[in-house]
């Protein structure tokens, strides 16, 4: 069996780590430039001689740990180069693997969306599609492309995170969010869309965005909300509009920085009762919930 350390730039080491075979690799260490999650330095910046947990360290002393692989865990291909730098930089000598290696041929939830279109096709599950945050739609085309004959709406403020889901945020998290940058416009947005005639866009903050549909129903929904609110605005929503084996894919459920997501689950919960929620197991930390 080999030991493995992970290292990264963001909370996909800890996704990542699931993935790994317990039979062939024992995971022995996290390697991380969020200084926050660091647990092997004392105050004075020397390192811990007793470690009761699983060690969070620099990238830096990665070498020092003497593992026999390191994974480097980034999806982008500028993290991805910036990992390969700062490992070999500190000296390491052993196995590497880059997961962008295989994340950029290979996409878990491709095949998820793939297998849960299969299944809602197949029995007939009515109802139109959503994804809450799409960005610049990678997801969103897929979606339109899977479910050709079904209305698609798609909800983004196209702004960045809106500065009242930031604020409240706050209460459930310690990780640092910022305004991120809109990558496309809904027009441009629009022109990756095989099927345009079956795509509404709406922009702006949810769930002021899906005032006009409170009559609509839904076969799949997917949010990738990063935050609390559109997570809980979301679930709150679309919930009771799915139809009957009707699916939501929620993004980030097992992200260990951003745990509003998590809680945003639980106050749904005491509010309609359990969901019947199954893990995903792709590196966004998703899950299906699944209406009976």
């Amino acid at each position: 069996m080999k030991t493995v350390l992970i290292a990264g730039m963001d909370d996909l080491i800890y996704n990542a780590a699931d993935l790994l075979n317990p039979a062939e690799m024992k995971l022995v260490g996290f390697a991380t430039t969020d200084s926050g999650a660091w647990n092997v330095l004392n105050k004075d910046g020397s390192v811990k001689e007793i470690i009761e947990e699983m060690p969070v360290m620099p990238i830096d002393l990665a070498a020092g740990y003497n593992p026999d692989i390191i994974i480097a865990a980034a999806k982008e291909e500028e993290k991805n180069t910036a990992l390969k730098y700062m490992i070999y930089r500190s000296g390491f000598q052993n196995e590497v693997i880059f997961l962008y290696d295989t994340v950029s041929s290979f996409s878990a939830r491709t095949a998820l969306f793939r297998r849960l279109a299969w299944r809602l096709n197949g029995l007939g599950i009515a109802g139109s599609i959503a994804e809450l945050g799409c960005g610049n739609g990678d997801s969103s085309w897929q979606l339109n492309a899977l479910f050709p004959t079904r209305k698609l709406f798609l909800f983004d403020t196209f702004e960045g995170f809106d500065p009242r889901d930031i604020e409240k945020e706050k209460e459930y998290s310690d990780a640092a969010v910022s305004e991120q940058a809109a990558v496309y416009s809904p027009e441009r947005l629009m022109e990756r869309m095989p099927e345009k005639d079956m795509v509404t866009i709406l922009k702006g903050w949810f769930p002021h965005t899906a005032e006009s549909l409170e009559d609509e129903t839904f076969a799949f929904v997917y949010i990738d909300p990063c935050l609390y609110q559109p997570a809980y605005t979301g679930l709150q929503f679309f919930l009771p509009r799915l139809s009957r084996g009707g699916m939501i894919l929620l993004g980030g459920y097992e992200d260990p920085r951003f745990t509003g997501i998590r809680k945003a689950v639980e106050d749904i919960e005491e509010k309609y009762g359990a969901l019947l929620i199954v893990p995903a197991q792709d590196l966004n930390g998703s899950v299906v919930i699944i209406k009976p």
